[in-house]
C-alpha cells in the first residue's frame, strides 16, 4: 500500500511539472504542510486520531485498593497530521471554470498492533464555478465546519468537540443571491466520519442527509445560519429480539432522526478578530460533538430510538498581529438529554455519561514567517460525569441524562512547529 502511495505521489508531481512545462491547459499545484506537535496530558483523556483530537478526560476507574487508574498523565510527539495536496485547474466546463482538489494526511487509525498509522484521504472533490452557481461533487467539509469561521489553536482540533469536525461525501449547490450572500444546498452521505454504533446506517436509510446554509461576507463580518437533518437506519433487524444469538432475528424499518441549528459569526476590530458559534444539535455523533441516541421507552420488545440533544457554544479572540499571535478559545457544551423517555445505549453516543463541559484554551503563535510559525498552548478542560450507583452504573434520569455529577479535570500542554508549502 504504502509503496503504491509513494508511486502515484511521484507519478502526480512529474504529471505536474510536464503540464506546467508543455503549457496545457491545465494549472496544477501542489501544497500542503509538514507539522510536529508535542502534547502532555495530566489525566488519562479520550482522544482521536493518533490523540491529536482531545475529547475530554476518563472518569476515575479504581483498582482493588481504590487508587484511581486514571489520575495519570500521558505525552506523545507526533507529526502524522502533516499533510499534502494537489489543486488542479482545467479548462471551462459547461460553460463554468473547472477546478479539482485531493489532499491526504497519515492519520487514519491506528492498527490492532498500534504499530502503523494509515493514509487517508481528507478531501477530494470537483468543482464548477458559474457567475452566480456553484457545484461541487466529492467529499468536502460537512456544513457544520465552516470554512470561514473556527478557532485557529496551537493543536488540530480547531475546538472539537464544541465545534463540529467533519469532511464527508456531497453534492453542494452553491448560488450567489447577492455580492455579499449566498445560499448553499448539501446532500450527503457519510464515509469515515460515522454515527457510534451505526455502521452503513445512513446509506440503508437510502434517505441523504440534507443542510441548507446562508452565508454573509463583508470586508471584516462574516455571519452564517445553518440547518440540516437526517434519517438513519441503524439496523436491519430488531436488536431486542435477536441478542446475541438466542432469538429469531426479526426485519425492522425502525429508523433514528438527527439534525442541528447553528449560527456562526465574526468580527475583525483591526488589533483582534472574534469568532464565536452556537449550536443545537440532536444524534450528531458523526461531527465528533457530544450526544448520539437512547433507546426509546416503549411498552413493546422493538427497539425505537430517540435522539440526544445537545447545546453547545465557542468563542475564540485571535490577535491579528503579523510576529507574535496570542488567542484565547473558551467552550462549553451541555446535555440536555432525550426528546422522549429513554434508557442510555451504550455504543450509541460520545460522551452520553457527561452532563457538562468547559474549556479555557490560551495560546501564543510565534510567526517567522507567514508560512512558517511555532506555537504553545494550555487546554484546561473539566468534565461533569453522572455519579455512580452502588452497582457501578452511571445515574441518569428519565431522559437520559446524567445526574448527581462529579468534575474530572485535565491539563494539556501543547507545543507545536508547523511549515507550510
Amino acid at each position: 500500500m504504502k509503496k503504491i502511495l509513494s508511486s502515484l505521489l511521484v507519478a502526480l508531481m512529474v504529471s505536474a511539472v510536464f503540464a506546467q512545462e508543455e503549457k496545457k491547459p491545465f494549472k496544477v499545484e501542489i501544497h500542503g504542510f509538514v507539522g510536529v506537535n508535542a502534547y502532555m496530558d495530566t489525566r488519562q483523556s479520550y482522544s482521536a486520531r493518533n490523540g491529536n483530537i482531545y475529547l475530554f478526560p476518563k472518569p476515575a476507574e479504581l483498582d482493588d485498593n481504590g487508587v484511581d487508574l486514571n489520575d495519570n498523565g500521558y505525552y506523545d510527539i507526533d507529526a502524522a497530521f502533516s499533510r499534502f495536496n494537489i489543486g488542479v485547474s482545467g479548462p471551462d466546463m459547461f460553460g463554468a471554470k473547472s477546478f479539482a482538489f485531493i489532499e491526504g494526511d497519515f492519520l487514519g487509525d491506528k492498527n490492532p498492533n498500534h504499530q502503523d498509522v494509515n493514509f487517508r484521504l481528507r478531501h477530494a472533490f470537483i468543482r464548477l464555478n458559474w457567475d452566480k452557481t456553484s457545484l461541487l461533487v466529492g467529499q468536502y467539509w460537512h456544513p457544520l465546519f465552516i470554512t470561514e469561521n473556527f478557532a485557529n489553536t496551537v493543536n488540530l482540533s480547531c475546538g472539537t468537540p464544541y465545534h463540529p469536525l467533519n469532511r464527508t461525501p456531497m453534492v453542494r449547490v452553491g448560488y450567489q443571491l447577492s455580492d455579499k450572500i449566498e445560499a448553499i444546498g448539501f446532500l450527503m452521505s457519510q464515509n469515515d466520519f460515522l454515527d457510534k454504533g451505526m455502521h452503513e446506517a445512513a446509506e440503508n436509510s437510502l434517505i441523504p442527509e440534507t443542510a441548507l446554509q446562508l452565508k454573509y461576507k463583508s470586508d471584516k463580518f462574516f455571519a452564517a445560519v445553518t440547518g440540516g437533518y437526517k434519517v438513519l437506519k441503524p439496523s436491519l433487524y430488531d436488536l431486542n429480539i435477536y441478542d446475541g444469538g438466542s432469538g429469531p432475528k426479526v426485519a425492522t424499518d425502525e429508523t433514528a432522526k438527527g439534525g442541528y441549528l447553528t449560527g456562526s459569526l465574526k468580527n475583525n476590530f483591526g488589533p483582534f478578530t472574534l469568532k464565536t458559534e452556537a449550536l443545537f444539535t440532536a444524534g450528531m455523533t458523526n461531527v465528533v460533538v457530544l450526544g448520539g441516541f437512547a433507546e426509546k421507552a416503549n411498552d413493546t420488545d422493538e427497539r425505537e430510538y430517540t435522539a440526544l440533544k445537545n447545546f453547545s457554544t465557542w468563542l475564540d479572540l485571535e490577535s491579528n498581529a503579523t510576529k507574535v499571535k496570542p488567542g484565547l478559545l473558551f467552550g462549553y457544551t451541555k446535555n440536555l438529554g432525550a426528546f422522549d423517555k429513554a434508557t442510555p445505549l451504550a455504543g450509541y453516543t460520545i460522551g452520553g455519561s457527561i452532563a457538562d463541559m468547559y474549556s479555557i484554551v490560551p495560546r501564543v503563535k510565534f510567526m517567522a514567517t507567514p508560512k512558517m510559525w511555532f506555537g504553545v498552548e494550555w487546554m484546561y478542560v473539566v468534565a461533569a460525569y453522572g455519579g455512580k450507583d452502588s452497582e457501578g452504573n452511571y445515574k441518569y434520569d428519565e431522559y437520559a441524562k446524567p445526574i448527581d455529577t462529579i468534575d474530572y479535570k485535565n491539563s494539556r500542554f501543547t507545543a507545536s512547529m508547523r511549515y507550510t508549502f
